[in-house]
């Protein structure tokens, strides 16, 4: 790629002081390997003002456990097994004084109208979670203690905890035993629901923010594969492929009814063995294809299966109703950086209790690839820890290197780091290493580092910039050659530097000779 302004941009992220000096040589060639980055890969689930401002975050995520039965036509959730099933309103917060004043419109002053607000006023997409459980929360009987919950005192007194806050709510579990007891019915806190009263939360949306047309896409519910563990006071039953399938079409064709300019995300499933087997093969005894749900359906792993339903109704229908395979994924074991490899390397066998070479993008664009073509990759949730630490700033950055490099369309942390936070300052490298809004350029570009040099390095091309994102895994600081291959260059590249902490700074601009750069 010949740069018709000359110049050239080095973006680096290294880790702690200076000590001992080792060489690594980085090649770029901007001539290879060109493929457009998506600016949704730099998203975080529920982000602030501050990730906001200082990441310049592109996509917001209202997702997670508690909104599978939250009702926006009371803004009201439900914390599930996460928080002794209980229901919360919206204005439970120190932000709302704890709904010392209850709202008076609580459809029109929910939480959801206020995150998609903020997402719509700060040019954020927003993927947006609708329930397909097929229920939500109650009416509450007030906006204050005592809540509704899942696994009341009253009816089941020996539990093995109860909310300190709450005690008439309890954990559902068996004390000694550890074993789950039989809580319900649903109704203690929820009302039945159908993709029905899904269509008209979306025709209220579009009422109210207009229709999606790129500005927000709805995921289907939340990790369904654990349905029966995390909402079990309203579901016992183990989840199936044929009614996961039969829940996504269901509310995904009642969503684009409501509007048809929305994009589908689904099914957000959470990990490893719930890509491949249903709630029904009961994966805690093993997943293969042999498992009695997979083997009713030609052994075929659930989510290829399911992006091959997709492709069928469409071919049937004429109407696409899944546009992103959505993923969660988090780590099961091993150490970070290394554990980022089972995002991509086909080579890697992961160290955890799967051991399996995982190669998670890849294998998202073969079951792609394979079962629906043209469906994007999302992954919308991912956590790899080590926030507040070097090591989480290092980390992150090479994850979102990744996601660039591997094509992934959108993704969005969780729990995301808190802007103070080490592992932010990718986000800030990616997004606005100076404090002005410029990031990592818009078209991934192939580039390499020395093997066993403990350096990786993601490269991005624009018109007139080549930005390189260097990644020193050393816990020290490490000289680097990069040779800019084809890229006309000018005579500095400057450089931007992480040294610990969450803050991005220059460090200084480099001379460039016969296009390469030595930092």
């Amino acid at each position: 790629m010949r740069s018709p302004l000359p110049s050239a941009f080095v973006a680096a992220l290294l880790a702690f002081s200076p000590s001992a000096l080792a060489q690594v040589k980085v090649t770029v060639d901007p001539s290879a390997g060109a493929h457009p980055i998506s600016p949704l890969i730099y998203g975080l689930n529920f982000p602030d003002d501050a990730h906001l401002d200082l990441g310049k975050i592109t996509v917001g995520r209202w997702g997670g456990n508690a909104v599978t039965r939250y009702n926006y036509e009371i803004d009201v959730r439900n914390t599930a097994s996460d928080y002794f099933f209980e229901n919360i309103p919206g204005c439970w917060s120190s932000a709302g004084n704890f709904c010392a004043t209850p709202p008076s419109d609580p459809k029109e002053q929910s939480a959801a109208n206020a995150f998609l607000a903020t997402m719509q006023d700060r040019g954020a997409v927003a993927l947006f979670t609708i329930p397909t459980i097929g229920w939500v929360a109650k009416p509450p009987p007030k906006y204050d203690h005592p809540f509704d919950c899942g696994c009341p005192k009253t009816q089941i007194p020996g539990q093995n905890s109860f909310d300190p806050y709450d005690a008439n709510c309890g954990d559902g579990v068996e004390p000694g035993t550890g074993d789950y007891l039989d809580c319900g019915p649903p109704t203690n806190t929820s009302v039945a629901t159908s993709p029905e009263w899904a269509k008209q939360w979306v025709a209220y949306l579009v009422q109210k923010f207009g229709p999606s047309n790129g500005k927000r896409i709805y995921a289907l519910d939340n990790e369904p594969a654990r349905w029966s563990n995390t909402h079990r006071d309203i579901r016992k039953e183990r989840l199936g492929y044929d009614e996961l399938w039969q829940r996504m079409r269901d509310y995904a064709v009642a969503i684009l009814e409501a509007d048809p300019t929305a994009e589908i995300a689904g099914p957000a499933e959470w990990g490893w063995v719930n890509y491949l087997c249903s709630d029904l093969d009961i994966v805690q005894n093993g997943c293969s294809e042999n498992s009695p749900d997979r083997a009713a359906h030609g052994g075929k792993e659930l989510v290829a299966w399911l992006l091959e339903q997709a492709k069928a109704h469409e071919d049937a229908n004429g109407q696409r109703i899944l546009h992103y395979l959505d993923l969660h994924y988090y780590p099961q074991g091993g150490s970070v950086p290394e554990t980022t490899r089972s995002l991509w390397d086909p080579e890697y066998t992961d160290p955890s209790w799967i051991g399996e070479k995982i190669r998670l993008v890849p294998r998202m664009r073969d079951w792609v690839s394979e079962n629906y073509p043209g469906t994007k990759l999302a992954i919308s949730e991912f956590d790899f820890h080590s926030h507040d630490a070097p090591i989480g700033a290092v980390t992150y950055a090479e994850v979102l290197g990744i996601f660039a490099r591997e094509g992934v369309h959108v993704a969005t942390a969780w729990a995301p780091p808190d802007a103070g936070e080490a592992a932010f300052s990718a986000y800030k490298l990616y997004r606005n290493y100076d404090g002005q809004g410029t990031g990592f350029e818009a078209v991934s570009v192939k580039a390499a580092a020395d093997p066993g040099g403990g350096v990786e390095v993601y490269a991005a091309a624009g018109e007139t910039r080549l930005t390189v994102a260097l990644v020193n895994e050393n816990g020290a600081a490490t000289d680097v050659e990069v040779s800019l291959g084809n890229f006309e260059a000018g005579a500095k590249a400057a450089l931007y530097s992480n040294s610990g902490g969450a803050e991005i700074a220059k460090v200084g601009d480099y001379d460039v000779a016969n296009g390469t750069v030595t930092v």
